[in-house]
């Protein structure tokens, strides 16, 4: 956890190494978070993620934003600066989507969600798995 005192110095510029590894610390907390919140929303009973599972909707990875950045002990372990570097889905050009519609996972726009990310990391490594389990 990093204390709001590393980032202001007296001088009022923010130590860039703090800053650094605060960010490092909490990308690495929220996918942890993120992944235990969206298996909950996206397991389908069998393989996760598997062909035959529903594809996410872009309202699920809205509800597992807010669900995530809401997450006390998130919220308790990182500052509100650092929280705030992290793009959020409704701060996105994503949250105008069809929010009922099928996630587009080819999406490769400057800019994207946080939980666009690391969800598509998480899908496609599913998919990895289970092709080579084949």
């Amino acid at each position: 956890m990093i204390n709001a005192t590393d980032l202001d110095t007296d001088t009022g510029q923010i130590d860039s190494v703090a800053l650094e590894r605060a960010l490092r610390s909490a990308a690495l907390d929220l996918q942890q978070i993120m992944a235990t919140t969206a298996g909950r929303y996206l397991d389908s009973g069998r393989r996760r993620y598997s062909s035959g599972a529903r594809l996410p909707t872009w309202r699920t990875l809205q509800t597992i934003d807010e669900q995530v950045f809401e997450n006390r002990g998130f919220r308790a372990r990182h500052n509100e600066t650092v929280r705030s570097m992290f793009l959020r889905f409704g701060d996105s050009r994503l949250s105008g989507a069809a929010l009922d519609d099928p996630v587009d996972w080819r999406r490769d726009d400057d800019n994207l969600p946080t939980v666009y990310l690391i969800v598509r990391a998480m899908v496609q490594a599913e998919t990895t798995d289970a092709a080579t389990a084949d």
